[in-house]
């Protein structure tokens, strides 16, 4: 089963992105990625078209996966 979930991988990867984008902007640097809207859609839809038929098959959830306790803790 796979999580889905907005974490602090997903927020470093915001901060790093943000940043990336605005040196390269400012240095006057093309972009290392689609500059056109719809290159960027097409790789938004097809993660969310992945998400929606793993969802149908019951293959991935959304929201923090459970706690699981370790051994060595017992």
């Amino acid at each position: 089963m796979h999580y889905v979930y907005v974490g602090r991988n997903e927020l470093v990867a915001l901060v790093v992105g943000l940043v990336t984008g605005t040196l390269y902007s400012w240095l006057d640097l093309p972009i290392p990625a689609p500059n056109v809207t719809g290159g960027v859609c097409a790789i938004l839809f097809t993660y969310l078209g992945y998400l929606v038929v793993n969802a149908l098959r019951k293959t991935v959830s959304f929201g923090r996966p459970p706690e699981s306790r370790s051994i060595a803790a017992d």
